[in-house]
């Protein structure tokens, strides 16, 4: 199991907007990510700053699933218009993790 987090950014201004969506994430969408073999997938939010987390059997391969799956595609669109490209030009980076502590 990978645990892999991910760094994406919003408009301060799109939190409100941002979060409404979030409520109503689609139903297939859902069942699409236990499909691929996301586990655990959170995402938190502090000033435009979003931090997504997600456990996962393999990261790179649940990505390339979901790239074509139709309800990911529909979603990605839908949320589009919020994320602000970075330097590289894409929405998100993923990040390293530099500490994990499990019991």
């Amino acid at each position: 199991m990978e645990r892999v987090s991910f760094v994406l950014h919003i408009d301060p201004q799109d939190q409100a907007q941002y979060i409404e969506r979030h409520q109503a994430v689609y139903p297939e969408l859902l069942q699409a990510f236990g499909e691929v073999g996301i586990h655990t997938y959170s995402i938190f939010l502090h000033e435009g700053t979003l931090f997504a987390y997600m456990e996962v059997d393999n990261y790179q391969q649940a990505m390339d699933q979901l790239a074509v799956h139709p309800a990911n595609q529909r979603w990605q669109q839908f949320m589009a218009d919020m994320l602000i490209p970075n330097q590289q030009g894409t929405t998100s980076e993923v990040i390293p993790e530099v500490f994990h502590y499990h019991s």
